[in-house]
């Protein structure tokens, strides 16, 4: 291995603008130093690498070994606990059958003696069975034998609805469930019913501490041990008996929930878990059929796991001693690595430090002399790509220069749109302007085709002679650019003037051009408003010399700021026009307004008629349809402002103008609803003794008018809500009104007492419940009704003039102020009544109408009271 560092000179040399040279020219400080010797990671790599195959391997052993015990253990668990649940499923079926042959005989006078010495038998034969009692087809008792008490005989005892018989009957066994005595000892209901029909159930109570020898027997390794719970979680045999004794919970283990949540199996995923004790243990589970119990096996997981630890420390051994190898191996084949690297690193710092003179030899014959011979390569293609990199950063530095020019001019362009007000010749002027100067040409102008023929609207340094002979091009030559711009709407450049086919032929304009104007490169782009063509600009040069990609793209750009404009200055004259014709409806409506206004204090309340109507009918009518219509165009118009490019400032005042003419006709809206509203109440006020008069049962009208005003209420509200209470007296009964009418009083009062409830409820907030209530009461001749709201009450000085005509105390266009008094006239005028009121400030009103049961011929003409 051959390793030297050599200059392509006998000195080198280091160009300027180099990396050194640069990072002290910006002030940078030294490069950190190395943190850690390429040998040590090296030898610790080769440790590494030994260590890690090592101990994957011996990890995958331990864990295949681990998985495969782990799942042998588990499966003779399980076993053992199937075989042991099939034992105690044997235990119970023999207690079973042994309970079978005491069903035999059909119950008759004289079988009782017979049964009894049966049943005595049964106790010395099958200790399990502490108490045997036998029932009749008919579910009673006719004989119990016990071990702990005295034997009964024709007791009479009804257990025909106990399960322990019905289920019997049923299925012709029934397996109670797990219970304790004196809360000890583990007992079981087991009832039996014969083949016939007449030979009825045997019930036994069997004692199940015996299963306690099944369990016992049951070995699970050292330590392990097996145990049988219940199906409400009770431990029922476990080997330490003293557990069952104790009536030991075992459902708060959370391999007893899984088990009995699995019909009696544990899932696979819950093979470790925490005995009774707080031991971890394997375990495993088995359904004892079919009592729905629970045998449980299990064995401490040191004991399950003691030959994998001992794997793991024979895994320890192996580690250490292949580690110690893997340190000698990895210092022996560093050494040869490290030396070709370190000359790699030197040469690149020399590099790297601006000497691309530099050469690296490195004769190792494999990928490290490679390496040296591509570091030599890049610094030979650094030397040659220096000499060009001056030259790209002045061309750069042009385009950037070109860039800047033309978003300073877009810019200006914008700030002069924004700052025009509508103004279109401001905008034309400096938008000419800026294009005609960053494309680097001589003069331009700007031309709107106005359907017959292209004026122009901007100039911008045109030659004086041409100025003054240049006429609006009616009909271009059909050989011309501006015929081209009409014909496909799409960008035109002439490259030569004086070639071009319009010149040629002699077309006037293309001679004007050239000879007069001194124009040689032309450059024309339509303005375009939904692909039709409203304008075009151009733009001349005095060269030969076409207009670049990014020159066309920014007069473009140009162009489509003109077509904005211009609509933008359509739709705000269109909106100043609307504007003027709103504030004219405006006041007419006013006016209006202020005619009824007149009218209503003038004309007596009996003699108004359809002709007030008719008067307004035409101005209202005109002042809605232009509401509708004016909020239609101002939604128009503000989102095709909005979506026209507009900058900020400008659509803020477009915001704000808009926003302005929507609060003038919601002010307009107001004024057409109480004017609505006003004429309305008015024609109702002139019907007296409207409606078909008959008798009605005060009682249902009262109920009617609740709801309609509720859910009329709720309808128009959605929050709304109130508590309504009612107190009608059955005798107040049938009265002669007109009642439509009363229902109109009502109704009217009804919605004062739920507006005044829900204020104070706005006011008050917190707890306060809004009331309203109603009531009826037979005065004999007389019928009183009182409606009644917890609301914000009525001032004394309110209270003597409510019911005038016109007066209310609701804000401007909720109310009119004839509801109460069209309520008053009815009451008092129309049915010969009376109207009283009963109020606290801030804490209730109540009104007090009584109305005559039988009306009179000619109607009334009563005060108020």
């Amino acid at each position: 291995m051959s390793i030297s560092l050599h200059p392509d000179t006998p000195q080198g040399r280091s160009l300027p603008g180099s990396a050194a040279a640069g990072d002290a020219a910006s002030g940078e400080g030294p490069r950190p130093g190395i943190r850690s010797r390429l040998f040590t990671k090296y030898v610790g790599l080769f440790v590494a690498v030994v260590g890690v195959a090592l101990l994957a391997n011996g990890l995958f052993e331990v864990f295949f070994y681990y998985r495969e015990h782990k799942t042998a253990l588990i499966r003779v668990q399980r076993e053992q606990a199937e075989a042991a649940a099939a034992k105690i499923g044997q235990f119970v079926k023999e207690i079973e059958s042994q309970l079978g042959w005491t069903t035999q005989l059909p119950w008759s006078a004289g079988s009782i003696e017979q049964r009894r010495f049966d049943a005595l038998r049964l106790l010395r034969q099958v200790p399990a069975i502490t108490e045997l009692a036998q029932v009749d087809s008919t579910g009673k008792e006719r004989l119990r034998v016990s071990r702990l008490a005295m034997d009964v005989v024709d007791s009479g005892i009804d257990v025909s609805t106990d399960a322990k018989f019905t289920e019997a009957v049923a299925h012709k066994v029934y397996y109670g469930p797990v219970y304790f005595r004196r809360e000890s000892e583990p007992y079981m209901t087991l009832a039996l019913a014969g083949t016939r029909k007449d030979a009825g159930v045997s019930i036994a109570e069997v004692n199940l501490k015996l299963i306690w020898d099944v369990v016992s027997q049951i070995k699970v390794g050292e330590h392990g041990h097996a145990y049988v719970v219940g199906s409400q979680g009770r431990l029922i045999a476990h080997p330490d008996i003293s557990l069952v004794l104790r009536n030991t919970d075992m459902s708060r283990l959370e391999q007893v929930r899984a088990a009995q949540a699995g019909g009696g199996t544990m899932p696979d995923s819950l093979q470790e878990a925490t005995n009774i004790q707080g031991q971890k243990v394997l375990t495993a589970s088995a359904p004892i059929a079919p009592l729905g119990w629970t045998m449980f096996v299990e064995l401490p997981v040191e004991e399950a796991y003691a030959s994998l630890y001992a794997s793991l420390q024979r895994l320890a051994i192996v580690l250490l001693a292949a580690s110690i190898f893997a340190v000698l191996a990895g210092i022996f084949l560093a050494r040869r690595m490290v030396g070709p690297i370190q000359a790699l690193r030197t040469g690149a710092e020399r590099i790297g430090g601006g000497d691309f003179s530099q050469r690296i030899s490195i004769k190792t014959g494999d990928e490290l002399e490679g390496l040296a011979n591509q570091f030599n390569d890049m610094g030979a293609r650094l030397q040659e790509s220096y000499a060009d990199l001056e030259k790209k950063v002045e061309q750069r530095t042009a385009e950037l220069s070109e860039s800047l020019q033309q978003q300073t001019a877009t810019s200006e362009v914008l700030e002069t749109i924004s700052s025009s007000a509508g103004e279109l010749q401001p905008v034309f002027n400096k938008m000419l302007e800026n294009a005609t100067r960053v494309c680097g040409a001589s003069f331009g102008v700007m031309d709107l085709w106005d359907g017959e023929r292209y004026n122009l609207v901007s100039d911008y340094n045109l030659p004086p002679e041409f100025a003054a002979r240049r006429q609006p091009t009616i009909a271009p030559h059909p050989e011309s650019g501006l015929a081209e711009v009409a014909r496909t709407h799409q960008v035109a450049q002439v490259l030569d003037v004086r070639e071009g086919a319009a010149y040629r032929a002699g077309s006037e304009m293309a001679v004007l051009l050239a000879d007069v104007g001194g124009a040689r490169t032309t450059l024309m782009v339509p303005l375009l408003r939904e692909n039709d063509l409203v304008g075009v600009i151009t733009i001349f040069r005095r060269e030969v010399r076409a207009f670049t990609d990014k020159q066309i793209a920014l007069v473009e750009n140009f162009a489509n700021q003109a077509v904005i404009a211009i609509e933008n200055a359509r739709l705000l004259k269109q909106l100043r026009e609307r504007t003027k014709e709103l504030s004219q409806s405006l006041d007419e409506l006013r006016t209006a307004q202020d005619r009824l206004i007149q009218t209503e204090k003038l004309a007596s309340l009996g003699q108004l008629t359809a002709g007030i109507a008719h008067e307004i009918k035409n101005p209202l009518n005109f002042v809605n349809n232009f509401s509708s219509v004016s909020t239609e165009l101002i939604d128009e118009l503000n989102e095709v402002l909005q979506g026209a490019g507009l900058d900020d400032k400008t659509k803020e005042e477009v915001a704000e103008l808009t926003h302005m003419l929507k609060g003038n006709l919601e002010k307009v809206v107001q004024h057409g609803k109480r004017a609505d509203s006003i004429v309305k109440n008015m024609l109702l006020h002139s019907r007296e003794g409207s409606g078909e008069r008959r008798p009605a049962d005060i009682n249902a009208l009262v109920e009617e008018s609740l709801n309609l005003a509720y859910h009329g209420a709720r309808a128009e509200k959605p929050g709304f809500n109130i508590t309504l209470k009612r107190d009608l007296d059955p005798a107040a009964g049938m009265l002669d009104i007109y009642p439509q009418e009363i229902t109109r009083v009502f109704l009217n009062l009804i919605s004062n007492g739920f507006y005044a409830a829900t204020k104070r409820k706005e006011s008050e907030g917190g707890a306060f419940e809004p009331t309203l209530s109603a009531s009826t009461r037979n005065l004999g001749d007389n019928v009183e009704i009182r409606i009644r709201d917890n609301g914000t009450g009525i001032p004394p000085e309110v209270k003597e003039k409510m019911f005038n005509p016109f007066f209310t105390t609701k804000p401007a266009g909720e109310g009119t102020g004839l509801g109460l008094s069209m309520s008053h006239d009815i009451v008092v005028k129309q049915h010969g009544g009376t109207v009283d009121v009963n109020t606290e400030p801030g804490a209730f009103t109540e009104f007090i109408i009584t109305l005559p049961r039988m009306l009179a011929a000619q109607g009334n003409t009563g005060g108020r009271t």
